[in-house]
């Protein structure tokens, strides 16, 4: 099966504390939460690693996917950033999953910014656009019904479904 995780970055600086949105960086609790979220996931006995994480440039999702990919033990030649993700639509997260992943790795996670990561979660289970609502710091896993080895772009005609969505806030320090 393929498996995919979509992750909202963690809590950030306000805009006002930088010079630009793009420029926003986590704060310690956004910090602590995803490092606590990533904890959470690998205690699980059904936890998946990610082969690999794709990641919006902007520092915010990129430090969200460092940490994670620390807490994994995955190492960093296997996270990807991209800047075209910070601004991106649903459709272009798909076209960078689809072109980005070797069709070998059968899970792996994108990490990026609202509405769009609400959007492709929505678009990936077949939903209607605002049937979910992302938190900073939450993660949807999602399960598609192709072989380990499919190449990613059955993506496109594939309809995942919803097997874990964790609430960062709602996750205490394991």
């Amino acid at each position: 099966m393929k498996q995919l995780y979509i992750v909202r970055h963690g809590a950030a600086q306000s805009s006002y504390e930088v010079d630009s949105d793009y420029a926003r960086r986590l704060t310690a609790k956004g910090v602590e939460r995803v490092r606590t979220v990533g904890q959470w996931l690998t205690a699980q006995p059904d936890f998946v690693q990610p082969g690999r994480i794709i990641a919006s440039a902007a520092p915010r999702a990129l430090q969200t996917a460092e940490l994670l990919a620390e807490v994994f033990g995955l190492p960093t030649e296997n996270l990807s950033r991209f800047r075209e993700l910070y601004s991106g639509r649903p459709s272009d997260y798909l076209n960078l999953l689809t072109q980005a992943l070797p069709d070998e790795v059968a899970c792996a996670m994108i990490v990026g910014h609202n509405p769009t990561v609400s959007e492709l979660l929505a678009e990936l289970l077949g939903a209607m656009a605002g049937d979910y609502l992302m938190r900073k710091g939450d993660v949807a896993e999602i399960r598609f019904d192709l072989p380990d080895d499919a190449p990613w772009q059955e993506l496109y005609a594939a309809t995942g479904k919803l097997e874990r969505y964790v609430i960062a806030s709602s996750i205490q320090n394991v």
